[in-house]
């Protein structure tokens, strides 16, 4: 019997987007899996689609929360769920993505091929036309990058350096201990998640793909992309609502969490520097160019919230 796989999807208000998804998750072709809603305390109308909507599907389970966890506190509800109800993979999934038919039985091969993989993810086509297929750390950094490559990767040449274990155009199969797989899209196995108890709260938005990835790594697994798989992401559809200024405060405060969790120890002595440097520059933009000022207070909010110990969602 095939394993059986839970698809997690986290909905936070957008129901339009969730229910895209849901009708292209309903024309999969694997045999053995189970969808989750997780709504975020979403407002009551997008609550009500969602419940409308999945009436007219079976194997739909909507879970509710009464507050808005994040997007590691709102997964970690569905993980919950997957794992007390039989889950051997979860599948992380935006609500703003569309899925191939075959996508998830190329994503479960991936992994039985391999003990040791942990966690695997498919190339993502962006809105503007662009395919992600890892994402890249760089340490004392307020965003983390992902890796892109224009043109497809020709499956037989993709095959054989498979059987090489080299890189084509760029692309590796297995990631290396400063790569992760991007959380738009990632199937993890049910061992990684019970060794290290899911994503870390602290982070609330941003950051914690690539955090849990770390930690996963540390446990031992590894980390694979499948390039020859594809998902559509609708990018930053999901968090447009919040306004650009409370985006920077979280990517600021998150990044400082991230570095003082995760990074080498030259990193974490050099954390209280470059706050200091973020500091200074931003609070010369606050005085010296008002148009900057709604971002440059933003980002000084950010530095402040990781010294204050204010993590989790920010009011």
């Amino acid at each position: 019997m095939s394993p059986h796989v839970f698809i997690i999807i986290l909905q936070y208000n957008r129901s339009q987007d969730t229910t895209k998804c849901l009708d292209s998750i309903g024309k999969l072709t694997y045999p053995n899996f189970q969808t989750i809603v997780v709504d975020n305390a979403s407002e009551s109308t997008e609550k009500y689609n969602i419940k409308n909507h999945v009436k007219s599907q079976g194997n739909i389970v909507v879970l509710e929360n009464e507050k808005n966890l994040g997007y590691a506190g709102g997964n970690n509800v569905g993980i919950k769920y997957a794992l007390e109800h039989g889950a051997d993979y979860v599948f992380i999934l935006n609500n703003d993505t569309t899925v191939e038919p075959d996508l998830l039985s190329k994503l479960v091969t991936t992994t039985e091929e391999d003990t040791k993989v942990g966690i695997v993810g498919p190339a993502i086509k962006e809105g503007d036309g662009r395919v992600a297929y890892y994402g890249k750390i760089s340490w004392l950094k307020a965003e983390l990058k992902h890796v892109y490559k224009k043109s497809e990767i020709h499956p037989l040449e993709n095959s054989r350096a498979k059987s090489r274990g080299s890189r084509v155009g760029g692309i590796s199969d297995f990631l290396g201990p400063k790569e992760y797989v991007i959380g738009a899209a990632m199937l993890i196995k049910k061992e990684v998640l019970e060794k290290i108890d899911g994503f870390d709260e602290i982070y609330f938005l941003y950051f914690e793909d690539a955090d849990l990835c770390l930690r996963a790594q540390l446990a031992g697994y590894r980390l694979k992309i499948a390039p020859e798989t594809t998902i559509y992401h609708q990018v930053s559809a999901s968090t447009s609502a919040l306004g650009k200024p409370l985006i920077l405060r979280y990517h600021m405060r998150n990044a400082l969490i991230f570095n003082s969790l995760n990074g080498p120890w030259p990193v974490k002595f050099s954390l209280i520097f470059w706050s200091a440097y973020i500091l200074l520059k931003n609070f010369v933009k606050v005085f010296l160019f008002p148009a900057k000022v709604p971002a440059g207070e933003a980002i000084i909010d950010g530095v402040l919230d990781f010294y204050k110990n204010r993590y989790g969602q920010i009011d």
